[in-house]
């Protein structure tokens, strides 16, 4: 049994190049990975409580991903994420994947657009930080799953 950790877990995020790379030392916070299924509301007239069947449609929240404004090397945050909102509606999603435990046998991966990149000055601290948000898109990839 392997636990997962901050310490063991890895991050990685497409480049322009549609490259993954390993932005692990560039974050700081992460969100949940909140993957729901919808649910039909089929309680018929006459009956006093709610049932409910699986519709077999899912999705993901947003993921979002806070670190440091750093604005040099081509793995950066900035570099990845900045100047690219609004997005062309043709332009490709790019890949979100973490590593759980840090050896690729559990991984939860996805594509994902741009929803929103903000910077936050911060005087009582000084470090600018910033804030990534995604949107999960299409079938989520999960290897490792014991069956």
């Amino acid at each position: 049994m392997s636990l997962s950790t901050s310490l063991r877990m890895k991050i990685w995020y497409d480049n322009a190049a549609g490259v993954l790379v390993d932005i692990t030392l560039k974050i700081l916070t992460m969100n949940d990975i909140d993957i729901q299924g919808q649910n039909e509301n089929v309680r018929p007239f006459g009956v006093g409580m709610d049932q409910f069947l699986q519709s077999g449609i899912g999705h993901i929240e947003p993921i979002e991903l806070g670190g440091l404004l750093q604005t040099t090397g081509l793995d950066e945050l900035d570099s990845l994420f900045g100047d690219r909102i609004p997005e062309d509606p043709d332009t490709g999603t790019r890949t979100f994947k973490v590593d759980w435990i840090g050896n690729n046998a559990r991984t939860t991966e996805v594509e994902t657009t741009l929803l929103s990149y903000k910077r936050s000055a911060n005087k009582e601290n000084g470090l600018t930080k910033v804030m990534i948000r995604l949107q999960p898109t299409g079938e989520v990839t999960e290897v490792g799953l014991d069956t």
